[in-house]
């Protein structure tokens, strides 16, 4: 695709994922599913993301569409950010009540072990969990201590600390040579009151479930639910589309570099008279005139 084309285009995947929230155990559980297998993908691509990178940056920008609509009020806006002293560096996802999700890690060609493995811990090192949330009525903030650097862990005790909400997670993301066979997840709340049969069931059931990357390749978002609601009842409340980016494209751009003086436009213009702007979370480019920048009828224009 050649640059004009793009930057036409709104900064964001062109294949979707899905978030799925619903109850199960007859109303005594409440989960929230997310399937981000193609926005990831073209995340990794656009990234150049190493295998162990794509799979924080997964679990992360899961976790952050989850914890999202698992609020009891879903706020305009979550951050989620992992600062660790692990060589990957910080790992940071957002997501926004439109559906996108978007992120960035700290090293993102960070070598994978020799032995090929996949988990993140010794990468993310230890550290703190931070979340804020961006409502019409301010911000909020909560943090706590990393507990693993896996981030499912650290998310249920976070769940567990700052919410109080008693909770189970599983996130999960499978590189392939090609690409992203899958990336996922899934939280569980039991409401007060679940009873005790319905506790041991979903135990015994994630008890059972072994490694979730490969379950999820074996099966995908559906496989999963099914796996850990298996012999429980369950029932599909939403479905929302997920898309990888910020939503925003030539537009935005100009709108934020309305405000510059002629002065400053001539400073950031090449000799040819444009202005590049590539965004950080999906590597798109933006090719912007100075004609745009300074409307011909401008007065100040000499």
């Amino acid at each position: 695709m050649s640059e004009s084309s793009l930057a036409d285009e709104e900064c964001r995947s062109r294949r979707p994922g899905d978030l799925r929230l619903g109850l199960a155990g007859d109303g005594s559980l409440r989960w929230v599913a997310v399937d981000l297998a193609a926005p990831l993908e073209e995340a990794r691509a656009s990234l150049d993301l190493s295998p162990v990178a794509a799979v924080a940056l997964g679990r992360a920008a899961v976790a952050a569409a989850l914890l999202l609509r698992f609020s009891i009020k879903v706020p305009g806006r979550l951050l989620l950010e992992i600062r660790g002293d692990g060589p990957l560096g910080k790992v940071f996802a957002e997501a926004d009540d439109q559906g996108y999700v978007r992120g960035l890690v700290g090293k993102p060609r960070l070598v994978t072990p020799a032995d090929g493995r996949l988990s993140i811990g010794w990468a993310v090192g230890q550290g703190t969990f931070k979340v804020t949330r961006q409502t019409e009525r301010g911000v909020y903030e909560s943090q706590v201590e990393l507990v693993s650097g896996e981030i499912a862990k650290d998310l249920v005790h976070y769940l567990e600390q700052s919410q109080q909400i008693r909770s189970a997670a599983l996130l999960g993301v499978q590189p392939r040579p090609t690409g992203i066979a899958e990336a996922g997840g899934l939280v569980i709340e039991a409401l007060p009151g679940t009873p005790e049969e319905v506790l041991k069931r979903l135990e015994a059931n994630i008890a059972a479930l072994g490694g979730v990357s490969l379950h999820l390749e074996d099966g995908g978002i559906e496989g999963l639910i099914d796996a850990l609601l298996r012999d429980i009842d369950r029932r599909e409340l939403e479905r929302h589309e997920l898309r990888y980016g910020c939503g925003r494209g030539r537009a935005s751009l100009l709108q934020k570099l309305a405000h510059l003086t002629v002065e400053e436009v001539d400073s950031i213009v090449d000799a040819e008279g444009r202005f590049a702007a590539d965004c950080v979370f999906c590597g798109r480019r933006y090719a912007i005139s100075r004609d745009e920048l300074i409307p011909v009828d401008d007065p100040t224009v000499h």
